[in-house]
């Protein structure tokens, strides 16, 4: 699988791994704030996505593995620590992923399960357009990805809860740090081993959740 690149084009071949995470009642922010935990961090697999939601190997990414991540974090043996970029805007002279990205954060609460969270995932990947969705579009995917009605209402409205910018830098930051040969989305990062997952070896997902 490819991936986009901070500097203009390149492809990298990246797959996804997933393995385990607890059936948590919440989604919460990192303790950075530019990260969101879905599931619990006491799951036995802990993982970071790097991704942008403008970026098509993402959305590849999520149609070939969303649904097992989502059956991973409900069984409660999977966490994912989403780290949202946003630097595609710049490249399609558009503020699509930074809007998406506000969403995302805006979801990142109390009362989102990491079910609803990881089905707005999908569904937002499963929507890739041109010109990307409206706030409308995001507030009504949320809603039926059982995200609750009152953050749904807040998406629709626009209402900023992050600095998104400042969320890219500090994410494409720890991206370099986390993968410097290869920096691009998505990348998949074990907490548990400190180390890049091997998405080129077939049977990484196999050894990652065993």
């Amino acid at each position: 699988m490819r991936s986009c690149l901070r500097v203009l084009a390149a492809t990298t071949l990246w797959l996804a791994v997933f393995g385990a995470a607890s059936a948590h009642a919440d989604v919460p922010r990192t303790g950075d704030n530019d990260g969101v935990l879905v599931g619990s961090g006491s799951a036995p697999v802990q993982l970071e996505i790097f991704c942008d939601p403008q970026c098509p190997y993402c959305a590849e990414f999520e149609s070939t593995y969303g649904d097992r991540v989502a059956g991973e974090l409900a069984g409660g043996r999977l966490a994912v620590t989403y780290r949202w970029l946003t630097f595609l805007d710049a490249r399609h002279h558009n503020d699509v992923s930074a809007r998406a990205t506000n969403a995302l954060f805006l979801t990142a609460d109390l009362t989102t399960s990491p079910t609803a969270y990881q089905a707005f995932v999908q569904d937002l990947y499963h929507h890739q357009s041109a010109h990307g969705p409206s706030n409308d579009d995001l507030a009504a995917m949320a809603r039926e990805s059982g995200v609750p009605d009152w953050t749904a209402d807040r998406i629709a409205a626009g209402d900023n809860v992050v600095d998104t910018a400042a969320v890219n830098d500090a994410n494409w930051a720890r991206l370099k740090e986390e993968n410097p040969e290869n920096p691009g989305t998505p990348t998949i990062y074990d907490l548990n081993t400190k180390s890049v997952v091997d998405t080129q070896d077939p049977g990484s997902l196999d050894k990652l959740i065993s």
